[in-house]
C-alpha cells in the first residue's frame, strides 16, 4: 500500500489492549490516512491498565486511543475507563453479543445430577473472576442444602490452588471442575444448571453472563465493571456485595428455594439479552460505524478548552461535534486543554502545542473553540503547517480576564471603545491576532458578531451560527423531580459562574426583598468561581443562609432536574453573547427572566416566552420575580409553552448544517 492510495476501502481494526492493537497502531502510524477504530474489551481492571508490565500498558493504552479515529467498548464502564484516560474523540458503546438460538436449545439433565441443585460458574480460573469467593460460598450453601453441586466450568492458573481450597471446604462431593469444554458444548452445560453466579472483581462486560441469560438461567453477579449493563438488580438478575462469600451464599439459597421469582428473574434476563445483545444488532452498528469511517472525506481537529466531563459551552459544544460530524462525512479529533491542566502552568502551555501538532498532521481543518488559551496554538499550528483554521468566538477574553485580573469595571459595550493598562491592551492585541488568522470566525450571535467587527474582522468573515438545545435529552416531572431533589416551597434557580458581571449579589438582595412576603422562596445557586466567598459573606449579613443555597458545580443531569423541578430561572447577567442555559431552562418547562444584555434579546422576547429586565436593577428584578409567582396557571403554561418551541427551534440539526456549509466554503 503507497501513502497515495490511503483513501481507499480500507480500515484499521484494532481489537483490546493486544498484539493486534499494537500491529494495527504501527500500521496507522505507517498510513495515517487510514481509519483507526480501536475496540476495548479489557476486563483486568483500571488497576492492570495503570500498572501492567511496569506500566508499558498504560502507555500503550494512551497512545492507542491518541492515534484511533473512533472507539468503541463493550461496556459503560469502559467508556468512562477510556475518557478518564483523556481520549475526546468519538466513542460508541457496542457490547459483545450472543447466539440466543444456540444457547436456548434444551438438551435436558443429566441422570447424574438426580434432585440436586446445581449452581454453574464459567470463566477462566483467574483472581480477577472470584471464583474462590464462589467455593467459599459453597461451603455455607452446603449446611443448608446439603445435595448443592457446583459446576465450574474453564481453566486457568489458580485451578491447582482452587481444587485445594474446594478439598480443605470439604466440597470434593459438591464442586466439579470440568476444566475447560468446547464452546459448542457450553449451552448443554448452562441447561444443566439451576443458576449461574460469577463473583468477579473486575469485568470488562460479563459476557457469560449474557449467555447464561439466553439459557434461561437466573444470574448472580458483582456490581462491578461492565456487569450492570447486564444486570439490573432485582429485575434481570441479583447484586451481591464485593468479596463477600456470606452474602453470596444467601443469594444463592434466596433463588434456589424461591423458583418463581427465579423463574421471573430469568425470563426477564433473556428478554433483555434479545433486545440488547443480538449479534445481528451489533453486527449492524460494526458495519455503520466502519462505512462512515472509510467514506470520511475529510478530517477535523477541534481545539477545546473544555470537554466532559468539564461542564461549559466549549465542552458541550464539542462533544456535540464529536457525536454529529462522523455521521455527516467527517473525521474529528479533539485536542482538551484538560488534558494538559493537571501540569504545572508554563509547561501545560508548551504540552497543549505538542499534542495539538501532533494531531493536526492528519488534519485537513483545525477548529479552535476560543481565541487565545486553545486559539493563538491553533493559530501558530495552522501557521507551521498551512492548514485551513476556523475559530468560534462566544465571548471576549480580554475584557473577561481585565475584570477579574486587571481592575477593568466596564461591561464589554464600553470596554470596547475604551483603552487600558498594558495587560490588558496585550491581551486584545492576541485574541485579534489569532482571530484574524482564521478562514472564517463562527459566533452564536449577532450581538457578537459586532462585538468581532470592532475587533477589525471583516463582516464577510463572521458567520453566525446559534447554539443548540436538546430539551428532549431529559425528562421527568416536575413532582418526581421536585421529590428527587429534596425541594419545597418557592424555588429559584440561578447557573452560572461565580464572576462580577453575572449578577448574582443583586439577585440575592432582591431575593431577599422577596422573603418577607414569600416566607417559602429559596435561591438555587448552581456554579463556582471567585465571587463565592463574597456572596457568602452578603448571604449572611441579609441573614438568608437558610434561603440561599451554593451547589457548586453539578453534573449536566442535575441541572437539567433543577431547571425541571424550580419555580423560576433568573440569570442576572452584565454579558451574555448567546446563553445555552437559558435555551436548557426554556427546553425544561421553567419561566425565565433575564437581562436585555448581549445576545440574550435574540432568544427572550419579552412577555412572549420570557420577561426582559435592565441588568442589575434590583426593583425590576424583583417585580419581575413577584410577577412570575402571582401568574395564573393558564398564563404561565402560555409562556412555557412558547419557551419550548422557542428552545426547539435551536435544534443540533441546524447547528451542525450551518457549520459544515461554512467550512466547506472555504
Amino acid at each position: 500500500m503507497s501513502r497515495r492510495k490511503e483513501k481507499s476501502n480500507l480500515a484499521i481494526w484494532g481489537m483490546d489492549l493486544s498484539q493486534g492493537s499494537a500491529a494495527a497502531l504501527l500500521i496507522k502510524s505507517a498510513f495515517p490516512g487510514v481509519p483507526f477504530i480501536f475496540t476495548v474489551q479489557y476486563g483486568y481492571g483500571e488497576d492492570r491498565i495503570a500498572h501492567g508490565r511496569l506500566g508499558l500498558v498504560k502507555k500503550a493504552f494512551y497512545r492507542m486511543l491518541e492515534s484511533a479515529d473512533h472507539v468503541t467498548a463493550i461496556s459503560h464502564h469502559l467508556c468512562g475507563v477510556i475518557r478518564a484516560y483523556d481520549y475526546c474523540g468519538p466513542l460508541a458503546l457496542i457490547p459483545n453479543g450472543v447466539d440466543s438460538e444456540k444457547f436456548n436449545v434444551k438438551n435436558g439433565s443429566s441422570a447424574a445430577r438426580k434432585n440436586a441443585k446445581v449452581v454453574i460458574t464459567v470463566s477462566r480460573l483467574v483472581h480477577k473472576n472470584g471464583v474462590d469467593i464462589l467455593i467459599d460460598a459453597i461451603a455455607l450453601v452446603k449446611k443448608k442444602i446439603p445435595t448443592i453441586l457446583c459446576t465450574i466450568v474453564g481453566d486457568g492458573p489458580e485451578k491447582a490452588s482452587l481444587m485445594r481450597q474446594a478439598r480443605e471446604c470439604k466440597l470434593e462431593k459438591n464442586v466439579r471442575f470440568f476444566g475447560a469444554i468446547p464452546y459448542a458444548k457450553v449451552p448443554s452445560a448452562l441447561h444443566e444448571a439451576d443458576l449461574f453466579v460469577r463473583a468477579s472483581r473486575s469485568e470488562g462486560m460479563g459476557n457469560a453472563f449474557v449467555e447464561a441469560l439466553a439459557a434461561g438461567l437466573p444470574v448472580i453477579g458483582t456490581n462491578v465493571g461492565g456487569i450492570p449493563d447486564i444486570i439490573i438488580d432485582q429485575k434481570t438478575g441479583l447484586f451481591v456485595k464485593n468479596e463477600d462469600p456470606v452474602d453470596l451464599a444467601e443469594k444463592i439459597i434466596f433463588l434456589l428455594s424461591n423458583e418463581a421469582f427465579a423463574r421471573n428473574l430469568a425470563h426477564a434476563g433473556a428478554s433483555r439479552v434479545l433486545q440488547q445483545f443480538s449479534w445481528n444488532q451489533i453486527a449492524e452498528s460494526y458495519r455503520a460505524l466502519f462505512e462512515t469511517s472509510i467514506a470520511a472525506r475529510k478530517t477535523i481537529l477541534v481545539a477545546t478548552g473544555l470537554f466532559p466531563p468539564d461542564i461549559g459551552g466549549p465542552a458541550t459544544y464539542s462533544m456535540l461535534l464529536v457525536n454529529e460530524l462522523p455521521r455527516r462525512g467527517f473525521r474529528v479529533r479533539v485536542v482538551s486543554f484538560g488534558q494538559v491542566r493537571r501540569l504545572p502552568k508554563f509547561v501545560r502551555h508548551f504540552a497543549y502545542e505538542i499534542a495539538l501538532f501532533k494531531q493536526a498532521r492528519c488534519a485537513d481543518i483545525i477548529l479552535a473553540l476560543d481565541p487565545v488559551s486553545v486559539g493563538v496554538p491553533a493559530a501558530f499550528t495552522a501557521l507551521l503547517l498551512r492548514k485551513k483554521l476556523f475559530m468560534k468566538i462566544v465571548g471576549d477574553y480580554a475584557w473577561e480576564q481585565g475584570i477579574q485580573r486587571f481592575g477593568v469595571v466596564d461591561l464589554l459595550d464600553d470596554f470596547l471603545q475604551k483603552k487600558y493598562g498594558w495587560r490588558v491592551e496585550l491581551l486584545k492585541k492576541i485574541e485579534r491576532w489569532s482571530a484574524k488568522s482564521a478562514r472564517a470566525i463562527i459566533v452564536p450571535s449577532f450581538y457578537l458578531k459586532k462585538v468581532i467587527e470592532q475587533w477589525g474582522i471583516k463582516s464577510d468573515h463572521i458567520a453566525v451560527i446559534p447554539n443548540a438545545c436538546e430539551p428532549s435529552l431529559f425528562e421527568i416531572s416536575r413532582e418526581d423531580a421536585r421529590k428527587e431533589l429534596a425541594l419545597r416551597g418557592k424555588v429559584i434557580v440561578s447557573v452560572g459562574r461565580l464572576v462580577p458581571w453575572k449578577g448574582f449579589g443583586v439577585l440575592i438582595e432582591a431575593v431577599a426583598q422577596l422573603a418577607p412576603e414569600i416566607s417559602d422562596i429559596f435561591l438555587v445557586i448552581i456554579g463556582s468561581g471567585p465571587e463565592r466567598k463574597s456572596l457568602e459573606i452578603k448571604i449572611r449579613k441579609l441573614g438568608m443562609e437558610k434561603q440561599v443555597v451554593f451547589f457548586g458545580n453539578l453534573p449536566h443531569d442535575t441541572v437539567l432536574m433543577y431547571f425541571k423541578a424550580g419555580d423560576l430561572f433568573v440569570l442576572n447577567t452584565g454579558y451574555e453573547g448567546f446563553s445555552h442555559t437559558i435555551l436548557e431552562a426554556m427546553g425544561q418547562e421553567i419561566p425565565v427572566i433575564t437581562t436585555r444584555i448581549g445576545g440574550n434579546p435574540e432568544i427572550i422576547s419579552h412577555k412572549k416566552n420570557g420577561i426582559l429586565i435592565e441588568y442589575n436593577d434590583k426593583n425590576k428584578l424583583r417585580e419581575a420575580m413577584q410577577e412570575i409567582f402571582d401568574m395564573n396557571q393558564e398564563s404561565r403554561a402560555q409562556l412555557v409553552k412558547e419557551a419550548l418551541i422557542t428552545a426547539r427551534g435551536f435544534n443540533k440539526e441546524r447547528t451542525i448544517k450551518e457549520l459544515i456549509q461554512v467550512i466547506s466554503a472555504i
